[in-house]
């Protein structure tokens, strides 16, 4: 972004003073700059980005790598990559220290998008540490990091980040928490994520994510191949592929069919059993679709690879919990079917929330585990008030 600030030209005994644009820019490729942020001359540091942008900037960042440090210093901004995580990278310049961390009580409206976040090397969070902060995290490979004590991808205290359609995979924790480690009333919402490959050496286990005093909700993710187990600990476990299996509604044991997980491609092959096997209303709302009235009006549309994330297959390989078209497990959806767009609240599928959704909400009212319940839109194992005003918001 192009900073204007009000000059002082005693010369002519005059000043002009500009306004403040709302889209920061940033280059590796501009380096040694140090540019101005504009799209002309964009900064070459995404940390000096951060340092000049104030509350609801958007920093966009150019393909390539960064050697740098990330720390979002409080701001309510969004940090995201132009081209995606496979061309964006935030690479550890070396030495101790988490690659990105929200430690000044960051919220939903700090935004990381669209990053592959890796060989960091910190005592905790080699990945990303937050502490007392819950950012949102979306589109992000957490891949190569190591945590001397625990949480090597992702460390979380009391902290409750919103995370979605991120990887995480090999990174490696010594105690607890290969992947991501949960602590003291730490419940992060994470939706359609893969761990696969991440490890703990000794300890505590956890070697894809281990929840200690927290209560994360979980929905829609893939947790295989990690070492020496998948999860440890509680939490709201639902509609999940767990190695090794896991009780709760919707989760299931089988082999997801990785494409290529040796060399990182978690993209699923044609026939695996996560196919349509999420549930809709698990996939967080996209605060871009909503109207004028702040009535949201449909599901986040994408994954990781940007295709429609809600794809009727050819052949579904599990019923899951949807209609019509129901969500994959994990950060990929199999671009091989019909796209739909899914209304929070249709619970009948006829693409209006109406009369008939009131109905099923009123006949499905309390307790509705186990089994697929999609009056439950909020998915706390009972359809309450909550859904109901959910779908009053949603009417129409």
């Amino acid at each position: 972004m192009l900073h204007r600030h009000c000059l002082l030209v005693t010369l002519v005994a005059a000043f002009s003073c500009g306004v403040r644009a709302d889209v920061v820019f940033v280059d590796v490729g501009n380096c040694p700059g140090p540019g101005n942020g504009s799209e002309a001359e964009p900064y070459c540091s995404i940390q000096t980005a951060i340092e000049n942008a104030v509350d609801t900037d958007e920093i966009v960042v150019a393909p390539g790598t960064y050697n740098e440090f990330i720390d979002f210093t409080g701001k309510a901004i969004t940090l995201r990559s132009a081209g995606g995580p496979e061309m964006t990278i935030i690479h550890s310049p070396g030495g101790a220290g988490n690659v990105v961390r929200c430690i000044s009580g960051e919220g939903l409206d700090t935004v990381l998008d669209g990053f592959t976040i890796t060989s960091g090397i910190a005592i905790i969070g080699g990945g990303m540490g937050n502490n007392n902060s819950s950012p949102t995290v979306t589109n992000c490979t957490f891949s190569g990091n190591t945590a001397l004590n625990v949480g090597g991808g992702m460390y979380n205290i009391l902290s409750s980040p919103t995370v979605t359609n991120c990887t995480f995979s090999g990174n490696t924790a010594k105690v607890a928490g290969g992947g991501m480690y949960n602590w003291n009333s730490s419940n992060p919402t994470v939706t359609n994520c893969t761990f696969s490959g991440n490890m703990t050496s000794i300890g505590l286990g956890g070697g894809g994510m281990r929840n200690s005093s927290s209560n994360p909700t979980v929905t829609n993710c893939i947790l295989w191949g990690n070492s020496p187990d998948q999860i440890s600990g509680s939490g709201s476990i639902r509609y999940n592929d767990i190695e090794g299996g896991w009780s709760g509604i919707g989760n299931i044991n089988a082999d997801p069919l990785f494409v290529d997980p040796v060399n990182g491609d978690f993209r699923l092959s044609p026939g695996s059993p996560c196919i349509d096997a999420g549930h809709n209303w698990g996939v967080p709302a996209d605060t871009a679709d909503v109207d004028a009235d702040g009535d949201t009006l449909e599901l986040t549309p994408w994954d990781l690879d940007g295709n429609p994330r809600f794809v009727h297959a050819a052949v579904a390989t599990h019923p899951g919990c949807g209609i019509p078209a129901v969500v994959d497990m994990g950060a990929y959806e199999l671009p091989d079917g019909t796209a739909a767009n899914i209304r929070l609240g249709d619970i009948d599928g006829n693409d209006t929330v109406n009369i008939v959704d009131f109905v099923i909400t009123l006949i499905s009212w309390g307790p509705c585990e186990p089994g697929c319940c999609l009056a439950d839109l909020d998915l706390d194992g009972t359809v309450g008030i909550t859904d109901f005003l959910l779908l009053l918001g949603n009417w129409g």
